[in-house]
């Protein structure tokens, strides 16, 4: 639209000029006709009269002053003619000067409605420059929001999984103080029972006392090598299970993605002889796929899980927290 309107208004100038190129050149020729020109003079023919002399001579005067008259009348009305047609030049020359002057006040007028169409130009570009730099702002302050809730949330995952695995610990350590305990009662018994055999070894005689003492004893025995077993065997599955943990971790490629704070729990499925035959994540695990894969193939690189000397504490699926603290 504005293309359009300044080629408009290159037209109308075009016309303007056109037109004052053809009233000035009629002024000019009516100037030119208005100069003071000699008259053109007639040669009169000589003409042969006779004149018959009945009145006075005194009568040819006046018909001279006439003549001089009509002369003086004619330059009058010549002049007053180009005076009437200066006048009219200089209506022309003042109409002329006006149109051009509306023609000036017109282009000012376009120019200052150009100029105010682009102050509003500039007005609305710059408004919608605000409106996209509040766009822009808005949209970082919420990216920074919902940043710092992810990081929130995967702080309160993080802090979830370390109180369950507190948890599992404390449980594992307070199973083991039972274990003691039960030991060591074991051995208090052991002790009040042989105290009991003195006792009634004593009372019987050699002979009954010996075979009864030695009786106690082996039941004694027994039961302190069961509780020595089941210590035994408690602490070896530990054991055990950190071997698989240990193994698993050598053969673990870590990837770009994995952060600190990894807790995931893998299951594994071994035939007897310990040859593994399956592997898989199961809940909890905060770890994203990409991590999740890379322990899964880290299990099954393995291949083979310890076996001689863990007999007793084989078992088909195998439950272990696979940890990474950065």
């Amino acid at each position: 639209m504005p293309a359009k309107r300044s080629q408009a208004f290159r037209d109308t100038l075009v016309a303007f000029a056109l037109a004052l190129g053809v009233h000035l050149l009629m002024v000019l020729f009516l100037l030119v006709g208005s100069w003071d020109w000699e008259p053109f003079e007639t040669q009169q023919v000589p003409v042969r009269v006779t004149l018959v002399d009945q009145a006075p001579r005194a009568s040819v005067e006046p018909t001279a002053s006439e003549n001089n008259r009509q002369q003086q009348a004619a330059e009058q009305a010549q002049r007053e003619r180009a005076l009437a047609e200066q006048r009219e030049a200089q209506a022309e020359r003042d109409r002329l000067e006006a149109q051009r002057q509306e023609a000036e006040r017109e282009l000012q007028r376009q120019e200052e409605q150009a100029r105010a169409r682009e102050q509003e130009q500039r007005r609305e570009a710059e408004r919608q420059r605000r409106e996209q730099e509040l766009a822009r702002q808005r949209a970082e302050r919420e990216e920074r929001e919902r940043q710092a809730e992810l990081r929130r949330q995967r702080e309160l995952e993080r802090q979830q999984l370390e109180d369950e695995r507190r948890r599992e610990e404390e449980a594992r350590l307070r199973e083991l103080a039972e274990l003691r305990e039960q030991r060591a009662q074991a051995e208090l018994d052991r002790l009040e029972q042989e105290r009991r055999l003195q006792a009634l070894a004593e009372r019987r005689s050699a002979e009954q006392a010996e075979r009864e003492a030695a009786e106690e004893a082996e039941r004694l025995r027994l039961a302190d090598e069961a509780a020595a077993a089941h210590a035994r065997r408690a602490t070896l599955s530990e054991e055990y299970v950190a071997t698989i943990r240990e193994l698993v971790r050598r053969n673990w490629t870590r990837p770009p993605t994995t952060q600190p704070g990894v807790i995931c729990r893998i299951r594994v499925v071994q035939i007897p002889g310990g040859e593994i035959i399956g592997a898989e994540i199961v809940s909890p695990c905060n770890a994203d796929a990409a991590t999740r894969r890379s322990i899964s193939a880290a299990v099954l690189r393995v291949e083979f899980l310890p076996y001689q000397g863990y007999e007793s504490v084989f078992s088909r699926e195998i439950d272990f927290d696979f940890i990474y603290d950065g």
